[in-house]
């Protein structure tokens, strides 16, 4: 009788774990059905030790929890994830949420950009859905094939390959907000400078770090590659003074600009006007170009003297330069800085190679011989290039070969040489249309070249043309993108990419802007620097 109402009671039991774990299972479903309802659709950011949550109060950043549902909104209100980091006066683990933090007293702040799938629907209009964690999938459960070659994204939605780094597939990038800025020993703002390195206004030291920061003078005169050291040092050598970790950094790359770039054009973020700020020295050279800042009047992209108080990042003139029009997207890039990316022309350049390493640490090459180092390959995009132009042996008509340096002379005007330099720049924009998601080839028709011309004073000059012939009448002609903003293409002796456009470019400059460089620290290039966890 014992055993018998023992069995019994073990069946009851069961019963109930049963009733139990259905109910949980039920829980679990109706839990993931309000999610979805409730407009969660983004992949959930993903925090590393020293990154802060803050969100905005209409006047200052406040920290707040990682389950904030006030924290963002990226299909409702274009509210985009921000944090800040723990080189500011508050750290991670001892801040406490509610405090309200003071300008003067932020960390390095960051936004999240969501791994997303991308179709360009027509010009200016870019249809985007938010992919589930990791994988390529949306809520609804529509799956998206990866970039690929012949795929056309203007009838085929992809995934964007800025969400892919090496072996990698990821949740979402965090993009520094700002272009980075960076003070010495003495609290001076470097950045200032001409071409000569003596003509620095404040030159860096041991003690300077890439900050992104509003309304300070953003870090110029650096080169590429120690652009790109200085972005690895956050999560690397220089990791303890931003209280970061696990997590990598480096230097954003071309593909990962065009996230940023396609996103604001999408039905979630918001087309960002000129950051118009900067002082013109000598009539030459450009000081005092200040983060976050806004246009010069809401119909007015020209350039001004810095002024934070009307144009900064949380002014009604200052939103306009957010790529969700207000103050939680990303700033400067357009105008501001030209922004270095990591984004190469493969031919093999000896500015690869003069360029592409750390003037902190020399023993960091990520270039030798013009050839990347395989070590940095998933962190610096690479664009093919005519064969002519690889091999360094270019062919001119009724002259056979040249090299890359002879072609670029000043002195080769002659129309073959012209047609030669607009041969080998369209295939290095031909070539780019492999590469998907970057604001290049989707968003133009032809790219403009860089060539030698006499021009009306009768000087010998350089400018951009679309034709070989144009260069014999002297009238410059430049290819745009959409809104006008520039596609200059590299070329032999300038394959380094710069992103955004400066302050002085006007309506030209654009999140889609494209130009060149040798990759020499110059007073109008800046950067700014991706964490990825």
């Amino acid at each position: 009788m014992k055993m018998l109402k023992e069995e019994r009671l073990k069946i009851k039991l069961g019963k109930i774990k049963k009733v139990k774990g259905i109910t949980l299972i039920a829980l679990v479903i109706t839990i993931i059905v309000l999610l979805i309802l409730a407009g969660v659709t983004i992949a959930t950011p993903k925090l590393s030790k020293g990154m802060i949550p803050i969100k905005w109060n209409g006047t200052n950043w406040v920290v707040c929890s990682k389950d904030d549902s006030s924290w963002y909104s990226y299909d409702n209100t274009k509210q985009w994830a921000n944090v800040m980091l723990s080189d500011g006066t508050y750290k991670d683990g001892s801040v406490k949420e509610g405090q309200v933090i003071q300008e003067n007293e932020l960390g390095s702040m960051y936004v999240w950009i969501p791994r997303y799938s991308y179709q360009i629907k027509a010009e200016k209009d870019i249809d985007i859905s938010f992919l589930m964690g990791n994988t390529n999938k949306d809520k609804d459960g529509n799956e998206y094939q990866k970039e690929s070659a012949d795929v056309d994204t203007k009838t085929t939605k992809i995934v964007h390959p800025a969400f892919t780094l090496g072996s990698r597939e990821l949740t979402g990038i965090w993009v520094a907000k700002f272009e980075a800025s960076g003070t010495n020993q003495n609290g001076q703002a470097v950045g200032n400078a001409s071409v000569l390195s003596s003509d620095q206004q404040y030159a860096p030291d041991s003690t300077t770090i890439a900050k992104s920061l509003p309304n300070v003078i953003s870090w110029r005169h650096i080169t590429v590659g120690e652009s790109e050291y200085q972005s690895m040092a956050i999560t690397g050598k220089s990791k303890e003074k931003y209280g970061i970790d696990y997590a990598s950094s480096h230097l954003i790359k071309n593909n990962e600009w065009g996230a940023v770039a396609y996103l604001s054009y999408s039905q979630y973020g918001n087309v960002p006007k000129i950051n118009g700020t900067g002082s013109l020295v000598n009539s030459s050279y450009w000081y005092d170009m200040y983060t976050g800042q806004g246009p010069k009047t809401a119909s007015d992209e020209g350039w001004y003297q810095n002024d934070v108080t009307n144009h900064g990042y949380s002014t009604s003139l200052g939103i306009l330069a957010s790529t969700t029009g207000n103050t939680t997207g990303i700033y400067d890039m357009s105008g501001g800085a030209w922004d270095r990316v990591a984004g190469y022309l493969d031919n093999r350049n000896n500015s690869l190679t003069a360029y592409g390493y750390s003037k902190t640490d020399n023993n960091i090459k990520y270039f030798e011989g013009g050839e990347l180092n395989s070590q940095y390959a998933a962190i610096w995009d690479t664009y093919e290039v005519s064969e002519e132009e690889k091999n360094n042996q270019i062919q001119v008509e009724g002259e056979g070969t040249i090299t890359q340096t002879s072609l670029w002379s000043q002195e080769k005007m002659d129309l073959k040489y012209q047609v030669a330099r607009q041969r080998i720049t369209k295939a290095n924009y031909d070539n780019m249309a492999k590469h998907k998601g970057i604001g290049v080839n989707e968003v133009s028709t032809t790219c403009s070249f860089y060539a030698p011309y006499i021009n009306s004073l009768g000087t010998k000059t350089w400018a951009w043309f679309k034709t070989a012939e144009e260069t014999a009448n002297g009238t410059p002609d430049y290819a745009r993108a959409w809104d006008n903003d520039y596609v200059f293409i590299g070329h032999a002796s300038a394959p380094f990419v710069l992103r955004g456009g400066g302050c002085n470019v006007d309506g030209s400059a654009g999140v889609l802007s494209s130009y060149i460089t040798s990759g020499y620290a110059y007073y109008h290039s800046g950067f700014r620097s991706v964490v990825v966890l």
